[in-house]
């Protein structure tokens, strides 16, 4: 009886016989590096129906195809030294069986590199879908490679997920496996949330020590200033309390008595940007976006999405008429509404205002600002034209 007979009652089934019998089979690849290697045998026709790239790899004129066909061995392997053999596999499954049990967040990646490498838009799709983030064995290796492979919405989500979790995420094995480029640009996003700038002291700390001994160099101040480069000038040293910036960074030696000189006119002037001569600070001082004063006060998030901007437009209330003028504009503000009786009150507030465009090429709308609410200011800061509305649904700007 024949290994493909009625006994697999569908064609899904015969397909996965014929894949793991590999009857038939006039290919082979070997797939992987070093131990890891490993051989596949598949079907050429099969390859072919499911994408361009293995058409254009098994072109071959009159001749070699007579040689091939006097031949009864398989020809010499073709190797994918830049693809994981576990990543192969799902991708065979894919292609002969729509066949997607073997992927999970272990090889999710690395799927989603052999089906751009093979143009295989289907396993794209399904990729895409089936990944979660939170699933992923590194989400900063996740992000990187959704980057290089330019899923520019997967990547977004990877950063999304290390910006909201980074508290948890620094204090891993995996963080202290990226490179300086990267830990450059978490350090110097706006979006971390974490504890106090202080953690993130600590993490380049961590981070930089085991640069050290992956190097085989002794932990010192000047060799840990060395690996971290110019992320050391993404600290927000300016934010971390007078003492505990004193008793644990000036005594590390990491910064140089310029360095920390600075940082200490910032704390001796809260103007400091108004103050002249003080232009000695290297490094910024805008707070992040969960990392406001929590000594008199609460602190807090608040997000507001708006999902159809033309439905929330409509709505009067949001609407403003400036005066001379008969042009609609939106605006955006935080306030305090509650009555203080201290004429002195404040309260210190971030805000990122971001209408996202919705249109490749595009632009997003983004207005930020970090400012003190006091009560001599009605207790309102923001924007009061952002955009004018005739501006915000134009249809070229994609912004609804």
């Amino acid at each position: 009886m024949s290994l493909l007979s009625s006994s697999s009652a569908n064609l899904s089934d015969r397909m996965k016989v014929l894949l793991s019998t590999a009857i038939g089979a006039d290919i082979q690849f070997l797939v992987g590096q070093g131990e890891e290697k490993e051989l596949f045998r598949a079907h050429k026709c099969i390859l072919m129906s499911a994408s361009d790239v293995f058409v254009a790899m098994f072109r071959y004129d009159a001749q070699n195809a007579k040689a091939e066909a006097s031949s009864t061995e398989l020809p010499n392997p073709v190797e994918v030294p830049d693809v994981e053999a576990a990543a192969f596999k799902v991708m065979l499954s894919f292609i002969y069986a729509d066949d997607l049990d073997e992927f999970d967040g272990n090889n999710a990646m690395a799927v989603l590199y052999a089906a751009k490498k093979y143009c295989l838009y289907g396993l794209i799709g399904q990729c895409l879908q089936e990944i979660h983030i939170p699933n992923l064995p590194n989400v900063f290796l996740g992000y990187v490679q959704a980057r290089l492979l330019e899923f520019e919405d997967l990547s977004y989500q990877c950063l999304l997920h290390i910006c909201q979790n980074a508290g948890q995420l620094f204090e891993s094995e995996e963080f202290l496996q990226i490179d300086q480029n990267l830990l450059c640009e978490l350090f110097g996003s706006d979006q971390l949330m974490i504890s106090n700038e202080f953690a993130i002291w600590k993490s380049a700390l961590r981070w930089a020590d085991e640069k050290c001994r992956q190097n085989a160099i002794e932990c010192s101040a000047e060799n840990r200033r060395s690996a971290l480069g110019p992320a050391l000038f993404k600290i927000r040293f300016p934010l971390i309390e007078t003492l505990e910036f004193s008793k644990n960074i000036v005594s590390s030696g990491v910064l140089t008595m310029e360095e920390f000189v600075g940082v200490y006119q910032f704390h001796c002037h809260p103007n400091f940007c108004g103050v002249p001569g003080l232009n000695s600070l290297k490094f910024p001082w805008n707070e992040r976006i969960s990392d406001w004063n929590t000594a008199n006060g609460n602190r807090g998030t608040l997000t507001m999405e708006i999902g159809r901007f033309s439905e929330f437009a409509a709505d009067k209330m949001w609407t403003e008429i400036r005066p001379k003028s008969n042009q609609k504009w939106l605006g955006f503000y935080l306030c305090c509404t509650a009555p203080k009786e201290d004429a002195n009150w404040q309260s210190k507030c971030s805000a990122t205002f971001r209408i996202v465009s919705q249109k490749h090429g595009t632009e997003d709308l983004i207005g930020k600002f970090n400012e003190r609410i006091t009560k001599t200011k009605n207790g309102v800061q923001g924007f009061n034209n952002f955009i004018a509305f005739s501006e915000l649904m134009d249809p070229s700007r994609g912004l609804y």
